[in-house]
């Protein structure tokens, strides 16, 4: 007799520029708008009969097994991203669990559907703050404009030919800091600075409004050139957020970056270790990574996923 595993990958997430406007209760008075990118570091899920989870991911598995009535499901989690990584990896994770038990239970749901009730999971079951970009992220993939108001998710795939998707590729640069960092603290800091109406927390967020804007308008066409300073533009207002944004090792590898090459970059996530993305000038990508590489950071393959989450059905013995 033969059974079936249900086999499901969903892709991790640069987050470019509008981060943090994407969260509640920032989106609740003015829209919010997240340029990002599916990056090809992926969460795998394996689900099939079984009464044991065999990974670390317990908790995530098993909130996301009783939101759909299952015991006797064995799942395994594998992850590419580094932890802390700022990649959106916990929204990876969730994507490929829902997609994968979906499968399972052979519900059919959207991708809008799925990335809903990942992040869902994450907030109300396990508690953890944060907005939907990165669920959305790896459900769709691609390059997304992603538009939050309220509790809202409208998207737009921003359509790139494939020689821009090549070109910004080639110029793009993502390490990893080796400092983990948990987001969930800066994230309720922040939320407590803008319902205290901080004049710098609100300046910063509608800096960061304006640069989305301005990225999205840039990013199809124009020159690549230009979406450097965007990126500076909305990592200085990421840093007035929290001064657990960045730090000396941070500050040291951007320093680094910029005289190597780089037109300007970002922290991705909330910041504060974690990975940092670069865009560099045209022809000088290797070095820019070479000068981080002597610097301790570990360069990270750089390529764009196109498809966001993928499920498979095997059968096995």
């Amino acid at each position: 007799m033969q059974t079936h595993s249900i086999l499901a990958r969903a892709p991790t997430r640069i987050d470019f520029v509008g981060g943090w406007t994407d969260v509640q209760p920032f989106c609740e008075e003015e829209p919010g708008l997240v340029v990002n990118a599916a990056f090809g570091l992926y969460a795998r899920v394996t689900a099939q009969v079984g009464e044991q989870t065999r990974d670390a991911e317990i908790s995530f598995a098993n909130a996301a097994r009783k939101r759909f009535g299952l015991e006797n499901v064995d799942l395994h989690i594998a992850s590419d991203a580094p932890v802390g990584s700022g990649l959106g990896g916990s929204g990876a994770v969730g994507v490929a669990l829902v997609g994968a038990l979906s499968a399972y239970t052979r519900q059919t749901l959207s991708r809008g559907e799925t990335a809903e009730l990942a992040h869902r999971i994450e907030l109300e079951d396990l508690g953890v703050l944060g907005g939907k970009q990165d669920q959305y992220a790896a459900a769709f993939g691609g390059f997304l404009a992603l538009t939050f108001v309220g509790a809202t998710v409208s998207v737009e795939q921003i359509p790139l030919s494939a020689e821009r998707v090549a070109e910004l590729q080639a110029r793009s640069v993502v390490v990893y800091t080796g400092q983990s960092r948990l987001s969930g603290d800066i994230h309720a800091q922040v939320q407590q600075a803008y319902r205290e109406r901080a004049p710098a927390t609100l300046h910063a967020l509608a800096t960061i409004r304006r640069v989305a804007r301005e990225f999205r308008a840039g990013l199809a066409s124009g020159p690549l050139d230009a979406l450097g300073e965007l990126l500076n533009a909305n990592w200085r207002a990421q840093k007035q957020l929290h001064a657990a944004t960045t730090n000396a090792q941070v500050d040291e590898l951007f320093r680094i970056a910029l005289d190597a090459g780089a037109l300007g970059g970002k922290a991705l996530g909330a910041g504060g270790g974690g990975c940092l993305y670069f865009l560099a000038r045209e022809g000088e990508s290797a070095r820019v990574q070479e000068a981080l590489r002597v610097a301790g950071a570990v360069v990270l393959p750089m390529r764009f996923d196109l498809e966001g989450l993928r499920v498979e059905s095997n059968a096995i013995a």
